[in-house]
């Protein structure tokens, strides 16, 4: 009788190379003020839920901040990455403060063409989980 070992891999591998995000569930943006990391409290009750409707799902959160390529003075384009990543990490310190377990991947998007002061919020899932069974032998079969 040949024993056989079943393995279910699901493939999260583009979180290593970058933010893909094979089946994006758009869950709003949150808008900025002008010079400001803080988000209205109105927004909170969208994150509480964000974090109802995948705290047990499979996938990752995804949060996008555009920054405006126009901006030529070098001095204000390290103040705009500087206030991008400040309101990424709000939005971030709130979630790791409500118990929020995915994992959340983080991109900013610095050739944008519009001025937006809004953080886009994605749920991604993968594509599929893929089985993989490995017999006695060692040898791998896909059972796509």
């Amino acid at each position: 009788m040949k024993r056989q070992l079943i393995v279910v891999v699901p493939f999260l591998f583009p979180l290593q190379a970058s933010a893909y995000c094979p089946q994006n569930i758009n869950f709003g943006d949150i808008p900025f003020e002008k010079n400001s990391s803080y988000f209205a409290n109105k927004h909170t009750k969208q994150l509480q839920q964000l974090i109802e409707k995948t705290q047990s799902d499979n996938g990752y959160l995804l949060l996008e901040f555009p920054v405006f390529k126009g901006q030529t003075d070098k001095k204000l384009r390290q103040y705009d990455m500087w206030l991008a990543n400040r309101r990424i990490e709000r939005v971030r310190n709130y979630l790791s403060q409500s118990d929020y377990n995915q994992p959340v991947v983080t991109r900013i998007l610095t050739a944008s063409n519009t001025d937006s002061r809004t953080l886009s919020i994605h749920w991604c899932q993968p594509e599929h989980e893929q089985t993989i069974v490995a017999d006695a032998n060692q040898n791998l079969h896909n059972l796509e």
